[in-house]
This record gives structure tokens, C-alpha cells and sequence, in this order.
């Protein structure tokens, strides 16, 4: 939806959404004060608080994603919805969104194997052996003496597979979503 109304109305709303936008890709995240919020609200080291930190940081890109689609939808379908009498919010649910489902579709599959493979933040907002992600697994073989390297590769082909296979049977959906946004005709 935000992506929405920064495409279609533009202003200075829109140019603040821009740079609030692109500074959520562009500045780094702070690691410490994000664990000071997730503390003081009583979510750190639970999954629901590190969701909320992966949504927060895949936020900025599905919204250029979405942006960059809504550009090529045509203003005539909006226009056409507002003579049969439809309001903003049903001009939204019932004529954009369903034109939506190739970009939703990268979103949700790109979003997918991002953290699928992300080891950053579950090693910082999920500190502990009680709720290790998959990549955390990782660990449990090199030490500071000793390395199983047999048991690690082992680990890191099951951890690829995954995501190859994804790869392998949405690669089709992928581009298509990435090129449906990036041509305006």
C-alpha cells in the first residue's frame, strides 16, 4: 500500500517517503540500540522479536520493489474504478491489487531465502543454543582448537539445498516479477 500511494500521488509526502525509504537501505543497522528496544519491550531473544527485525530490515527493498511495478500499472485502471464508483480502498483491493501477484510473488520468494540464509541477525537477536536458526548451526562444528570439517560441509550442503531448489523451481517467477517493474510500456 505504500507503494501504492507514493506512485500514484506524488508532493512533498512523497519525496519524504523517499528519503525515509532510501535511508532504510542506505544507513546500516544499529545492532545495540535495536537490542535496547527489543529488551525494554520484552522481545529479545524470542522469534517474534527477531521476525520484527527482519521485517524491519526487508521493508525498504519490497517497497522499491513495489514501486518500481506500480509504475508500469496504468492510471486508466484507477480512473476507470473511480467512474464505476469505487472508493480509494476498494480501487486498491479489487483492481491493483490483484495485478500485484507476479511482484508479490519475487517479494515473498526473494524475502524467503534471504532469511532463510541470513546469519547476522539471529546470531545477534537470538544469542543462545535454545533457538538456533539453521545457518547458526554452523557453529557447533569449528571451534578455536578443532574444526570438524566432514560434519561442517555436511551442514553447509544441508543448508544450500534448500534454497537451490527454491532457486530452481521459482527462478521463472523471479524474473518475471523483477522485469514487470522495470519496463514502463
Amino acid at each position: 500500500m505504500v507503494a501504492y500511494i507514493w506512485q500514484r500521488r506524488g508532493g512533498r509526502l512523497g519525496s519524504v517517503v523517499n528519503i525515509l525509504v532510501l535511508a532504510g537501505l542506505i544507513v546500516p543497522p544499529a545492532v545495540v540500540p535495536t537490542i535496547w528496544v527489543l529488551q525494554k519491550v520484552g522481545l529479545f531473544k524470542t522469534m517474534p522479536g527477531l521476525i520484527f527485525v527482519e521485517i524491519a530490515y526487508g521493508l525498504p527493498f519490497c517497497i522499491l520493489l513495489f514501486r518500481a511495478f506500480m509504475s508500469s500499472v496504468p492510471r486508466e485502471l484507477d480512473e476507470a474504478a473511480v467512474v464505476d464508483g469505487a472508493g480509494p480502498v476498494q480501487i486498491f483491493f479489487r483492481v491493483i491489487f490483484p495485478v500485484l501477484r507476479s511482484v508479490i510473488m519475487t517479494v515473498i520468494i526473494l524475502q524467503s531465502v534471504f532469511i532463510y540464509n541470513d546469519f547476522q541477525n539471529p546470531l545477534y537477536f537470538l544469542p543462545g543454543t535454545q533457538n538456533a536458526t539453521v545457518q547458526l548451526t554452523l557453529f557447533n562444528f569449528k571451534s578455536q582448537f578443532t574444526t570438524q570439517y566432514n560434519l561442517l560441509f555436511a551442514n553447509i550442503l544441508l543448508v544450500t539445498i534448500p534454497a537451490l531448489i527454491m532457486f530452481i523451481f521459482f527462478n521463472r517467477k523471479i524474473v518475471e516479477g523483477m522485469a514487470a517493474g522495470s519496463v514502463k510500456g
